[in-house]
């Protein structure tokens, strides 16, 4: 009987032991989903509990059995104190700990040069507040006549509107062109040019002179591309430009053109790698066409989506920020060719 006894006894204590002894991972995998809901004050108890268990972090800590898991308590309750505003228990916790977890949340360096500025900002004392002056007799000023600004040129929205049904136009006409094998000709190019002044044109139009001439380039790259031939049909005659300045952009800017609409094909094709190729080349030869470092960057940080290379990231907002350097996005980029993701990077690039 007494036997009996002490063996029920013996039991009851390895259970309670084993008990204890498995609770740290299981801590530790609620303190991990707090990570994930943002739960900060959750993620420390849950850490902490975890530490009182098993304090050593491992990239492969034995829970039971065959099992291992990226153990790094404190990683987590370091980031939770950074997120707290416990900056000095943060520092404590990121130099402990060895690494990140399954969820990473930064480096370890990129956290501590965090908290340690935080620390810093919090420590400074706030600089003295000025005297008010002593106050002065009040001396009204005569008056001044103000003069009447003009008012600024106003944009007619239906001549808006009239610009963007000839874009429209254009643009069918161009597909229509392209249908017929038409791609590689010299009308091609020239309408191709175009419709990309056009666009250029109603994007930065400050007046309906502006609106009036991007309708002009709308309506000169659909009449270029129902002249560009199918093959082995005879060439048309040529094409009749209003000026010699505009004829001889059109001869200047022909291979440009088509080297832009190769990169642009490559783009919207999802061929992000070969775009990037040919916008990179394309921006060093017109560093100051917002439009291709725009083009770039997109292409740049959908190879970052695909391949989750932080360094395309880095490249996309180094062309973004040129982008944004070289005119005003009043809207931001336009929706017809950049996604809402792309559109929102681009947005938070400075």
């Amino acid at each position: 009987m007494k036997s009996a006894r002490s063996v029920t006894i013996g039991l009851a204590v390895l259970l309670a032991a084993t008990a204890v002894f498995a609770s740290w991972y299981d801590d530790y995998d609620d303190g991990v989903k707090a990570v994930r809901n943002g739960q900060w004050s959750t993620v420390i108890s849950k850490m902490t509990a975890a530490i009182n268990g098993n304090a050593k972090e491992n990239d492969k800590a034995r829970t039971y059995g065959a099992i291992f898991i990226n153990y790094h308590p404190y990683y987590y309750r370091g980031i939770a104190y950074l997120n707290t505003g416990k900056y000095e228990q943060a520092i404590s916790d990121l130099e402990k700990a060895s690494g990140p977890g399954e969820e990473n949340l930064g480096s370890i360096e990129t956290l501590m040069s965090r908290a340690k500025g935080k620390l810093t900002q919090a420590s400074t004392p706030p600089p003295p507040e000025p005297q008010p002056p002593a106050p002065q007799p009040r001396v009204v000023p005569a008056p001044v006549p103000v003069p009447v600004q003009p008012a600024a040129p106003s944009i007619d929205p239906a001549l808006r509107q009239r610009a963007n049904a000839e874009i429209n136009q254009a643009k069918t006409r161009l597909a229509a062109a392209m249908q017929r094998k038409a791609g590689n000709t010299p009308q091609y190019g020239q309408a191709t040019q175009a419709l990309t002044d056009a666009l250029t044109k109603i994007g930065n139009a400050r007046s309906n002179d502006d609106l009036n001439a991007a309708i002009a380039s709308a309506q000169n790259a659909a009449t270029i591309a129902d002249l560009a031939p199918a093959p082995g049909a005879p060439a048309p005659p040529p094409t009749v430009i209003a000026t010699r300045p505009a004829q001889a952009s059109s001869l200047v800017l022909a291979d440009p053109a088509k080297r832009i609409r190769g990169a642009l094909e490559s783009y919207f094709n999802g061929d992000f790698e070969d775009a990037s190729k040919k916008f990179g080349a394309l921006t060093g030869e017109m560093p100051k066409n917002a439009y291709l470092w725009a083009f770039l960057g997109a292409s740049q940080y959908s190879q970052y989506a695909f391949e989750a290379d932080d360094n395309f990231k880095d490249q996309a907002m180094q062309s973004f920020r040129k982008a944004k350097s070289l005119r005003k996005w009043n809207g931001g980029l336009p929706p017809k060719y950049f996604s809402r993701r792309i559109r929102k990077v681009f947005d938070s690039a400075s």
